[in-house]
């Protein structure tokens, strides 16, 4: 009976250690912003390796809100504003929209973020300008936010 107990623990830790891992963001030589799961060349700057664990099991929904609250500057009729608030959405994230219509709102996220395209999207204390799938989900899961179970879009 206590065999059996070991190979229940050796198992849980197995799939502990298998859902963590390391995303790594860096520029390449050419000034592009890449993110990829393996360790940037040596020709690589400003690189940033960031750990986190799938958060399907662990970290809680008001952890992650609060350590990095995501926020979409956004605008009516405007289709990359569209596509990430629904991107967002799909992934089950909380956020608060701002729609920038207004001068009040434009001039609050330029004094925020520093710029003036939409969409802005804050995550945390991360700033992305534009609607880039593949960086805004870079972000989310270095943040801690459940990814999109597979065979969603």
């Amino acid at each position: 009976m206590r065999a059996k107990g070991l190979y229940v623990a050796a198992g849980v830790l197995i799939c502990a250690v298998s859902h963590a891992g390391t995303l790594y963001r860096y520029v390449n030589p050419e000034g592009v912003v890449t993110y990829q799961s393996s360790p940037p060349p040596s020709s690589a700057t400003h690189v940033r390796a960031v750990h986190f664990h799938d958060v399907s099991g662990g970290t809680s929904e008001h952890t992650r809100v609060h350590v990095a609250p995501v926020v979409l500057y956004e605008a009516p009729s405007c289709p990359p504003c569209t596509a990430a608030q629904r991107y967002l959405q799909a992934r089950k994230v909380r956020f608060r929209a701002i729609d920038v219509a207004n001068g009040k709102a434009l001039a609050a996220m330029k004094k925020r973020t520093g710029a003036t395209t939409i969409p802005t999207i804050i995550v945390g204390r991360r700033v992305l300008v534009g609607y880039v799938r593949s960086v805004v989900s870079a972000e989310l899961t270095a943040a801690g936010y459940p990814r999109i179970p597979k065979g969603n879009p």
